[in-house]
């Protein structure tokens, strides 16, 4: 059979996904055109420069949410979360992910950044 180039594969996600944290509207992430994005939280100051999924209106400051404290990212047709050495560590489906590791993500995936919880949901 024939793979027409422009096809995606059945196992290549989107670059853009949504997180869904509690009752609020989701936030959608969008990866494409970036090689990763940073998840984290303002500064005391009120800077955010550099942050890709700010998660200061989700409690970030309060819930223990680092100013660099994860990073999205997307390779070969898949979408990941990587810990960056955060404080308060990163959890998915209730496991601590190890700092510096890249774990893929999928659609209903439960993420905690500190005690941030986030769904994520890919369809």
């Amino acid at each position: 059979m024939f793979d027409y180039p422009h096809r995606p594969k059945p196992d290549t996600q989107p670059q853009r996904f949504r997180l869904r944290f509690g009752s609020a509207r989701p936030l959608i992430v969008d990866l494409e055109g970036f090689g990763w994005l940073l998840v984290g939280r303002k500064t005391e100051q009120g800077d955010s420069e550099g942050l890709g999924v700010d998660l200061t209106p989700y409690g970030g400051v309060e819930h223990g949410v680092s100013r660099n404290h994860a990073a999205f990212s997307y390779t070969d047709g898949q979408i990941y979360v990587e810990d960056l050495g955060s404080t308060s560590g990163t959890r998915l489906n209730g496991l601590t992910l190890h700092p510096s590791q890249k774990y893929r993500l999928r659609h209903n995936d439960e993420l905690e950044f500190g005690s941030v919880r986030a769904v994520v949901l890919l369809h």
